[in-house]
């Protein structure tokens, strides 16, 4: 019985001599030279400060064609999860701070036109980090836009979701802070066509860009 019992006392003490042996398993080894993987998927929320534009081509008519520049102060409120070093996903909010600051091709100036800007974009985010400060990032996703028009001619200029884009630096102040700076292309239709009629042919041109120049910063958990 004695017998039986040793073998597994001596197996038991066996193994401990060779954890104790093992840097890793050796409390008093230095923390550096444990090899413990560390994971940086984390979720993250920021905020910016948003330059938007808004450049559009309608008919008034079918033979007045109009041109809309209108630019925004815009806030942007961001929350995204990244799941490692090179990925990492993304919502954003975009909403105008002030009316927009437009002009109009026929030199028009009409009160209580294009007030309201805002939008939301989804997106997958690929990263590289250049250095340990330094990243650079795409934005490949999807944007909803609404763009209020002119009273007498629209209820809205644009109110529609497209594919969006976008690209960006971001630079780390510390391990959770970092400031970014991107464009965004939020919205881009071209959906003019050639047009016969008995009396004239013409080109009709419309279409309009929207996009974003933001200017933030992010926090990661």
């Amino acid at each position: 019985m004695k017998k039986n019992l040793l073998l597994p006392v001596l197996a038991m003490c066996g193994l401990a001599t060779t954890a104790m042996a093992d840097p890793f398993y050796n409390s008093n080894t230095p923390a550096a030279y444990h090899e413990v993987p560390q994971s940086v998927s984390r979720p993250y929320i920021g905020i910016a400060y948003g330059l938007t534009n808004v450049d559009s081509d309608f008919f008034v008519d079918p033979v007045y064609l109009e041109n809309a520049d209108i630019d925004y102060d815009a806030l942007m409120l961001q929350a995204g999860y990244e799941f490692n070093l090179y990925v990492s996903a993304e919502f954003r909010y975009w909403f105008s701070l002030s009316d927009g600051d437009y002009s109009l091709a026929s030199g028009l100036n009409i009160p209580d036109s294009y007030k309201d800007f805002n939008a939301w974009g989804l997106y997958l985010k690929p990263q590289y980090p250049v250095t340990e400060q330094f990243s650079i990032y795409a934005l490949l996703g999807i944007a909803g836009v609404q763009v209020d028009g002119e009273p007498a001619w629209y209820d809205d200029l644009v109110d529609d979701v497209s594919f969006s884009w976008g690209f960006g630096a971001a630079v780390n102040f510390t391990e959770n802070i970092s400031a970014f700076v991107d464009y965004v292309q939020l919205y881009n239709d071209r959906y003019g066509d050639y047009y016969y009629d008995p009396f004239y042919y013409y080109y009709d041109p419309q279409g309009t860009d929207i996009y974003t120049i933001n200017f933030g910063l992010t926090y990661k958990f």
